[in-house]
């Protein structure tokens, strides 16, 4: 189902997008453990959410634009 054509389901996400979603958050959250608090958890949240309603929905690509690089 593509959420953005169909306006009856905005923000409506399939078990597999949760899965996609859930999946991307796990790995990014363990790979900033240190820094990840509970307002940096949201936004990471929001943006892997945001991204995803605009058609990226590959797992490596959303983890990829989203990972921070080490310092």
């Amino acid at each position: 189902m593509d959420v953005l054509r169909d306006p009856a389901h905005i923000g409506i996400f399939e078990p597999q997008d949760l899965v996609v979603l859930q999946r991307v958050f796990t790995r990014l959250a363990a790979t900033n453990t240190p820094g990840l608090d509970e307002a940096r958890a949201r936004s990471l949240a929001r943006s892997i959410i945001t991204l995803y309603r605009h058609g990226v929905r590959d797992p490596e690509q959303l983890f990829d634009v989203l990972q921070v690089p080490a310092s």
